[in-house]
């Protein structure tokens, strides 16, 4: 663990180390600095710090007409040859200084102009040398496709160069010195490339904080489990637990036998009953399974409705059959009333041709007393054809009249049929609701709503009162299909849940579903079943007398056993830890600083009124640290009981509201004589003693931190068996915050308390006089291998040499 803390820290020194320069970097090159080429070997630092002139690159640029890959050979032979960040002087020629810069840096020096001269290829561009200087340099260059040897030097745009007897080519893909574009693309690739970067450092130091909260994790679980490893007197403890287990043991056989002959008469019953099941299906030709009798179920609740559909189409049949029958009888009495209309007609034009030819005979014979009376014929037929249409106009009204009260009588009957189903169904509806009232689902949804005697009948007033109390407390409900199914689903999670508590507890839950009311559930308690809310309000009114029978017991057992026993032991741990407290003061007391100054550690009790403090702590403290319990009067019995009983019942308040747990887990935290108390370091300084809080360096802290430490550990291993056992410590980022001075100290310290340490650090080696012998493993990794290099070391006291890796393969590689 320890080395993988420390490989852990160094990676994460090297990507803070590595995200520095990258944004150092990526700060140049926002600000235009351009990327230079990589400095020789041979070149004395600040050699071209206040000097005159520029680099070769930064003088010329690249004609417009070369290509990407002729720029790009041309700038690799100039940098393969040394020539591209040679040194150009202002005037052009060499300059030999002295001193410490004699001949630590390369320069370019005019030659005889050639023939096919790198003037072709490139052209002056920076004005810290004159560009007559820059050409003329340029003409002293030879710069073709083929070398012809005649040259002094020679460069090719492939990357080929020679330079007198020395010779070479290289290759790059681009140019990224020579000209103010070149520059500008190079430097922009640079940041995409150090944003990628950035952007995987970024990943691998969350990478390394997430490894480094699981370790933290893992620290804590691992103090934790120290801190709950048992005490001296877990032997004690132990004989006890198997004595009341052993007790235990013997009354839960009592109780498994009771139980095994409950189960024994439950499968006798469930097989009884099953029988009968089984039995009573077969007689009613049903199925004795559930999910088939869900299916019936349904299968009829289908068929009701169906039924229910048959019957208002029959009597919409019914209806129109009346209709139909009522029309055919008014088209018979209208072909009737037509027939006799014909009859009257034909019988009406024989009379006129009869009455025609007896005019015609009356005005040859009569003359002019026929033309009065043939007036006053036309006057009577006037009256009689106005008489016949108010005849016929009477008959049509009565004939109407007549329509409009069968169909009266017919929406009378109707109206009659319709309000004795209503009064049906009305009925059927009451008794729904007072059959779902029984079920006291009702009650319990609705606590605080009155119910009808459900002992008679329930008439329609108190069932409607109760539905629209009912409709309007549950208004703000949703009733939708959609809540209808999650609520199907939650009831099926919940009962589920239900009956597995219950099954661990010996009780078990029943589900009975309706065909009108849903799903009822009741609880088996005591052979009886009961609905849970009524349940609750038994469990809880056994829960208050329990309660009040424990508390009773409590004060018993407080008085006889803690106020004894249990007082005993606390005062027992108590002693044990102020005189453990005081060996570290011894400890401390003998071993000051090179400084003189001394620690010491003290144990104190929380503040009255403090977070955490008992009541009556200060006085209980002195009783049980100051006179031994065989020597307490009544009065300190009744001072130290009263602080246990005060710590009792916090414990159990919290436990109702937030802890939670068993009694036993209650008694451990209300007993906890370590949660009394609070420890503090001091220094001497003044000839008294201060708070390490106070005015100090930050150096005297760590020690004040440290040396108190290192005194209790030495404390504790003084107590082992064994003079020779190892007294290890494990310290990771050892001392960190404290100058070299006081590191050689605390190790002298660390020496001086015999203590056998490991430690993990990112600078420290360990190799100081005071310590006569160190083993070493020091941890090196590369950037991008997946692999650790560890190199062996060892301190003597005098020197530091390098060890051989015993687990190596190969000796001395």
């Amino acid at each position: 663990m320890p080395r993988a803390v420390r490989r852990s820290s160094l990676n994460d020194r090297a990507i803070e180390n590595e995200e520095a320069d990258l944004t150092a970097e990526r700060e140049r090159l926002e600000k235009g600095v351009d990327a230079v080429p990589s400095i020789p070997p041979f070149r004395a630092a600040g050699v071209r710090v206040d000097r005159s002139g520029a680099p070769l690159w930064q003088l010329v640029d690249f004609h417009e007409r070369l290509d990407t890959s002729e720029r790009a050979g041309l700038e690799a032979a100039l940098e393969a040859s040394g020539l591209l960040d040679a040194w150009v002087e202002p005037d052009g020629t060499v300059h030999i200084p002295s001193g410490p810069r004699r001949l630590h840096d390369t320069e370019l020096v005019g030659r005889p102009c050639q023939v096919e001269t790198l003037a072709h290829w490139l052209q002056p561009a920076g004005d810290q040398v004159s560009a007559d200087i820059v050409t003329s340099l340029l003409l002293g260059m030879s710069c073709t496709e083929q070398d012809s040897g005649e040259a002094e030097t020679w460069l090719s745009p492939t990357g080929c160069f020679r330079i007198g007897a020395l010779s070479g080519a290289w290759s790059k893909p681009i140019a990224i010195y020579i000209g103010y574009a070149a520059r500008a693309a190079a430097r922009a690739r640079r940041l995409e490339a150090i944003s990628v970067r950035l952007d995987e450092l970024a990943q691998a130091r969350a990478a390394l904080e997430d490894r480094f909260s699981e370790q933290a994790r893992d620290q804590e679980r691992a103090a934790e489990e120290w801190r709950g490893a048992p005490g001296d007197d877990s032997l004690r403890a132990c004989h006890a637990e198997v004595t009341s287990a052993a007790r235990e043991f013997t009354s839960a056989s009592g109780r498994l036998e009771q139980a095994a002959q409950r189960l024994a008469e439950s499968v006798e019953r469930r097989s009884s009953a099953r029988s009968i099941l089984h039995k009573d299906a077969q007689d009613l030709h049903l199925p004795d399974d559930y999910a088939q009798l869900n299916a019936v179920d349904t299968t009829l609740a289908q068929l009701t409705e169906k039924v229910f559909a048959l019957a208002h189409a029959a009597r919409e049949l019914r209806q129109a059959q009346s209709e139909l029958l009522k029309q055919q009888n008014r088209e018979r009495d209208a072909k009737q009333e037509a027939d006799a209309n014909i009859a009257h007609a034909i019988e009406q034009g024989r009379n006129a041709s009869e009455a025609r030819i007896r005019l015609e005979t009356l005005q040859e014979t009569v003359g002019a007393k026929v033309a009065e009376l043939q007036a006053k014929l036309e006057t009577a037929r006037t009256a009689l054809e106005l008489s016949e249409a108010d005849l016929k106009r009477k008959g049509a009204i009565a004939r109407s009249a007549s329509e409009e009260r069968a169909r009266a009588e017919q929406k009378v009957t109707s109206a009659d049929e319709l309000l004795q189903e209503r009064i049906a169904g009305r009925q059927q509806a009451v008794a729904r609701l007072q059959g779902f009232a029984a079920t006291d689902l009702l009650p319990i949804a609705l606590p605080e709503i009155d119910l009808p005697d459900s002992r008679a009948a329930w008439t329609i007033e108190p069932a409607l009162t109760l539905a629209r109390r009912a409709e309007q407390a549950l208004s703000d409900v949703p009733h939708d299909d959609e809540a209808w199914k999650r609520i199907q689903s939650h009831l099926s999670v919940d009962y589920t849940e239900l009956s597995r508590a219950l099954s661990a507890l010996g009780h078990q839950a029943q589900m009975d579903q309706t065909a009108d009311y849903g799903l009822v559930v009741t609880v088996v308690y005591q052979n009886r079943p009961e609905r849970p809310d009524r349940l609750t309000e038994r469990l809880k009114h056994e829960i208050a007398q329990r309660r009040e029978l424990l508390t009773a017991r409590e004060r018993e057992i407080l008085e006889n056993h803690l106020q004894a026993e249990i007082a005993a032991a606390i005062q027992r741990l108590m002693q044990d830890a102020a005189r453990k407290v005081d060996a570290i003061n011894e400890e401390l007391y003998k071993r000051p600083t090179s400084t003189g100054v001394r620690f010491r550690l003290q144990w104190l009790p929380l503040a009255e009124g403090a977070e955490g403090a008992p009541v009556g702590l200060d006085a209980a403290r002195k009783r049980l640290l100051n006179t031994s319990t065989d020597l307490w009067s009544p009065e300190d019995r009744s001072v130290v009981g009263a602080m246990l009983q005060d710590r009792i019942d916090i414990e159990r308040a919290n436990a109702d509201s937030t802890t939670g747990g068993s009694l036993l887990d209650q008694l451990s935290r209300a007993l906890d004589y370590r949660h009394w108390h609070r420890f503090t370091v001091q220094r001497w300084q003044d000839k008294q003693w201060r708070k390490l809080s106070g005015p100090a360096s930050s150096g005297e802290r760590a020690l004040g931190l440290t040396v108190p430490l290192f005194a209790a550990v030495a404390s504790f291993y003084s107590q082992s068996g064994s003079p020779h056992s190892p007294r290890l410590v494990l310290l990771d980022e050892v001392f960190a915050g404290i100058d070299d001075s006081a590191r050689a100290h605390c190790m002298a310290l660390i020496r001086e308390f015999d203590l056998d340490f490991v430690v993990t650090s990112e600078r420290e080696w360990g190799c100081y006089a005071e310590l006569p012998g160190v083993s070493i493993c020091h941890l090196q990794r590369i950037e991008n291998i997946d692999a650790v290099h560890v190199s062996r070391w060892t301190w003597d006291g005098r020197a530091k040499q390098r060890e051989n890796d015993p687990n190596r393969r190969f000796a001395g590689a």
